[in-house]
């Protein structure tokens, strides 16, 4: 039986007949019958590098050429419910799993830890079962003591223990600043998260949708553990609120903050590096000092390290060459091409990547003791390592409600703030105004409107409350995986991710509003 290729859409992700996924993009070899596909949401350097390194590496190793291909759907989150979609198609109508892709290359531990649990259609006889990602029991656990040593940064795997995926590169989140632009209105730069709330950063922020991309959900995940939960959504919904665009890919966002259409905003590391090397190779390039200088920081004490895998696909169609990607992702020549300065011939006994720096942490503890003298950036992750210790339900709920708290009503948000950092008894200091800060009882009353969460209900007429902590689990089990199906909060054909999306939005819609009427009313009474 033929296989199904993978498709996606633009709209409903269900309707899998639109557009094919595959596209060939990237540094590619002379045409042979050696092709891999591989599906990723990295950029056209990363692309590029790995495709002529990783050909270089398998005619050395194996004396073959190959061809690599590449799929760039989107986001890691999309591409996952894509993957979901397609694979439960298979399952549906009886076809084989898999497509025309071999390889998942980057999103984040999350998306792959995913990607690991079964997919399962039907019931009794009928039912079938599938994970997206296979399970590569041919890597051995010396192979991966060697590779990794223990597995865990900040208390996170590097590995799936059951060898669904691998930690190809580490990957932490920070802050993307244009200094220019800041320093010549005299502002300074953000150095922790809490700085992206300054109102005098009205209008300048940029920030990714983490409904679309999955590692911008862990960085947003990340503010919430390292701060907790009150203090993280704070932060979270002014710096929204700050925003004069809220993109679809986080790869764009130190791209709009290196034009000065953004000032600052919330970045991954590779991205923000790369983009500040790309304006310093430019500069070098011209001759021209850059005017507008960015910088990019990891707020100390207040980000993670996360590994971003790399995984085979099930029923890929050339699962001997996936395995030897695997391999090369994971052998020193693989590390090393994240760090290495851009090239010719080698450095540090190892190729150098041909024209892109590509600025990413290796995930391979050797790497750094080998190559930390010839690495751009002189860090080693594993040196200043700080374990989190999280709340496994908050990461369900960080696109949950940010996306109707910002996104659904991302004008109402930002009049609200204007109208709240524009009170005349709003203090204007370092750090985060809250309600108890204040005294006027208008601001007071604004401020508790602006961040209050919602409620919804639960069985028995009780209701649950998102401002607290310890209801989230039932909220998740309930509500999010459906737990409270038998007890009546929902009619059968809806579905309660879609009724809790729709009342949240209403939810803070009215809160906005409200703050928005008042301050209206307010400004027109005759001045006394």
């Amino acid at each position: 039986m033929s296989r199904a290729p993978l498709y996606f859409s633009l709209g409903a992700i269900a309707v899998l007949t639109l557009t094919p996924v595959i596209a060939y993009r990237g540094t590619r070899a002379p045409s042979t019958d050696k092709s891999l596909i591989i599906v990723t949401p990295h950029n056209e350097q990363i692309r590029s590098e790995f495709s002529a390194a990783f050909s270089r590496w398998h005619q050395e190793k194996h004396g073959e050429q190959v061809e690599v291909a590449w799929s760039t759907p989107g986001g890691s989150s999309e591409i996952r419910q894509l993957l979901v979609a397609q694979y439960e198609s298979a399952l549906r109508n009886g076809q084989p799993v898999g497509g025309d892709a071999d390889i998942l290359l980057g999103g984040g531990s999350y998306e792959f830890d995913a990607m690991c649990r079964p997919i399962t259609i039907g019931t009794g006889a009928t039912q079938r079962s599938t994970t997206i990602l296979d399970r590569c029991d041919w890597m051995t656990q010396a192979q991966l003591d060697e590779i990794y040593g223990e597995n865990a940064i900040d208390g996170r795997p590097l590995y799936d223990p059951q060898h669904h995926w691998f930690g190809a590169a580490l990957s932490t989140f920070g802050i993307i600043s244009n200094v220019g632009e800041l320093s010549e209105r005299s502002l300074s730069t953000p150095k922790v998260w809490a700085d992206l709330a300054a109102p005098s950063l009205f209008e300048k922020v940029a920030l990714a949708n983490p409904a679309q991309s999955g590692s911008v959900a862990t960085a947003f995940e990340t503010i919430l553990q390292r701060l907790g939960w009150k203090r993280g959504w704070q932060i979270l919904r002014r710096a929204a609120a700050n925003t004069n665009q809220i993109v679809g890919s986080s790869s764009l966002v130190p791209a709009l903050v290196a034009k000065g259409e953004s000032w600052t905003g919330i970045s991954i590391d590779f991205y923000g590096r790369y983009q500040v090397q790309a304006m310093a190779d430019a500069a070098t390039a011209t001759g021209i000092p850059s005017l507008k200088r960015i910088e990019f920081s990891t707020p100390k004490g207040e980000s993670v390290v996360d590994a971003d895998p790399v995984a085979i696909l099930r029923g890929a169609p050339n699962p001997e060459l996936a395995r030897s990607f695997v391999l090369f992702c994971l052998s020193m020549e693989g590390q090393t091409l994240w760090q290495l300065p851009h090239g010719e011939g080698k450095l540090c006994g190892y190729f150098r990547p041909i024209e892109y720096s590509l600025r990413r942490m290796p995930a391979r503890r050797a790497a750094y003791e080998c190559c930390e003298t010839c690495f751009i950036d002189q860090m080693n992750p594993f040196d200043d390592q700080s374990p989190l210790v999280s709340d496994s339900n908050f990461r369900d709920f960080v696109a949950t409600i940010f996306v109707p708290l910002a996104i659904s009503n991302t004008d109402l948000l930002r009049r609200a703030w204007l109208a709240i950092h524009s009170h005349p008894d709003y203090p204007h200091h370092d750090g985060i105004v809250g309600s108890e800060d204040v005294s006027d009882p208008t601001l007071k009353h604004w401020l508790e409107l602006f961040d209050r969460l919602p409620t919804i209900e639960g069985p028995n007429g009780t209701t649950l409350d998102l401002n607290s902590p310890k209801d989230l689990p039932t909220i998740r089990k309930g509500w999010l995986k459906g737990g409270f199906a038998q007890d009546g909060l929902w009619k059968d054909p809806e579905q309660p991710r879609t009724i809790m999306r729709r009342r949240f939005n209403a939810f803070f819609e009215n809160q906005y509003r409200e703050i928005i009427e008042s301050s209206e009313s307010l400004a027109a009474l005759p001045i006394q």
